[in-house]
C-alpha cells in the first residue's frame, strides 16, 4: 500500500447490501491516498469482517439508519481527503477511474466536482439517467404522473451537468461545505441529491462529466429490498419537501393533487400494466393506496 494522506475519500452509506458492498471492498486499491469510509446503516453481519485487513477503509457504525444524505455527511465529517466522493455500495470504480478523477480535479481547478460515466448491464451507458437538468415545476408534475423527463444525450467530456446523480459523484470538501452538506430531512433516500445540485449551482458551482472515469453501476439495488409500496412513499414524500423548498406552497398543493389523481389512475389501470418496481398487483395497489391517501392528507404524519 503506497504510505500517505488520503486525497480522496469515497463515503459510501450502507443499507443491507452485504453482496455489492464486500465487491466495493474487495476491489478497492490498497492505496492509502484512496480512503474508504462506509456509513453502516443496517447490514445483516458484522461488516468488521470485510475491512478487517484495510487500513485504508472504515466502517462507522452510528447504531441507527441514518438515511442517506446524513449518512454522507457523518462520513464527509470523518473524511481525511479533500476529494469527497458520494457513492452507493453498487457504484464500483474501474481500476485507475479514481486517478482519472483527481487529474480532472487538476485539470479543472474552478469545478466543484466531477460525474464519473456510469455503465450498466452490457456496458450501456447510464448518462440518460444519471445525468439530468434541474426540475422545473413541468418536470414535478411529470414524475407525479409517473412520467420520466425525456433522456438527454450523454454529455462531452468537461460540459457541465445541472443535475448528477449522487450514486457516483466527486466533490470538492470545499463546494460540499460552502452548499451545506446534504439536508438531513430528506429521508431515507431520494431528491436529497437533486437538492443538493440546486444548492450548488445557486452558488454558481459547476459540476463537470468526466468519462475517463468509469464506474459500473448495478442500478437501484435498494429498491427491492425496500419494497413498492415503501418506496412511493419515500419518494413522493421527499418530492414534496423539494418542492416546498425551492417551488413554493403552491406548487406543493398543485403537486399533491396531480399525485391524488395519477395514483388513482394507476390503481385503475393496474389490470392492463403492473409497475416494473412491483412484485405484483396486490402490493402494486397497496403501495399506490397508501400513496394516494398520504399526499391527500399533507404526508402528516410521516
Amino acid at each position: 500500500m503506497t504510505v500517505g494522506v488520503p486525497i480522496l475519500t469515497a463515503v459510501a452509506p450502507h443499507w443491507h447490501d452485504e453482496e455489492h458492498l464486500s465487491v466495493l471492498v474487495r476491489n478497492w486499491p490498497r492505496d492509502a491516498r484512496f480512503e474508504l469510509i462506509v456509513v453502516d446503516n443496517g447490514s445483516d453481519g458484522d461488516l468488521a469482517e470485510l475491512t478487517g485487513d484495510r487500513s485504508n477503509v472504515r466502517v462507522l457504525d452510528p447504531g441507527r439508519n441514518l438515511g442517506f444524505g446524513a449518512a454522507v455527511n457523518r462520513g464527509a465529517a470523518e473524511a481525511g481527503g479533500d476529494l469527497i466522493l458520494i457513492l452507493n455500495t453498487d457504484a464500483h470504480p474501474r481500476p485507475d477511474s479514481l486517478e482519472a478523477l483527481v487529474r480532472g480535479m487538476k485539470r479543472h481547478p474552478d469545478a466543484a466536482g466531477l460525474a464519473p460515466r456510469l455503465l450498466g448491464a452490457s456496458d450501456v451507458a447510464q448518462a440518460s439517467w444519471q445525468l439530468r437538468r434541474l426540475p422545473t415545476l413541468g418536470t414535478l408534475v411529470g414524475y407525479c404522473c409517473f412520467v420520466e423527463p425525456a433522456p438527454l444525450p450523454e454529455p462531452a467530456s468537461g460540459a457541465p451537468v445541472e443535475q448528477p446523480a449522487a450514486c457516483a459523484l466527486l466533490l470538492r470538501r470545499s463546494a460540499f461545505e460552502s452548499a451545506g452538506a446534504m439536508d438531513e430531512r430528506f429521508w431515507p433516500a431520494w431528491f436529497e441529491d437533486v437538492d443538493l445540485a440546486r444548492r450548488l449551482a445557486h452558488q454558481s458551482d459547476r459540476v463537470l462529466y468526466w468519462p475517463e472515469a468509469v464506474f459500473r453501476h448495478r442500478l437501484g439495488a435498494s429498491v427491492p429490498k425496500l419494497g413498492y409500496g415503501a418506496f412511493l412513499a419515500a419518494y413522493y414524500r421527499n418530492l414534496d419537501l423539494y418542492a416546498r423548498k425551492h417551488h413554493g406552497r403552491g406548487a406543493v398543493l398543485l403537486l399533491r393533487a396531480v399525485l391524488v389523481g395519477a395514483a388513482l389512475l394507476r390503481i385503475a389501470l393496474l389490470p392492463l400494466r403492473c409497475p416494473r418496481r412491483a412484485r405484483g398487483r396486490v402490493e402494486a395497489s397497496a403501495g399506490l393506496w397508501r400513496l394516494a391517501i398520504a399526499a391527500a392528507g399533507g404526508w402528516r404524519g410521516r
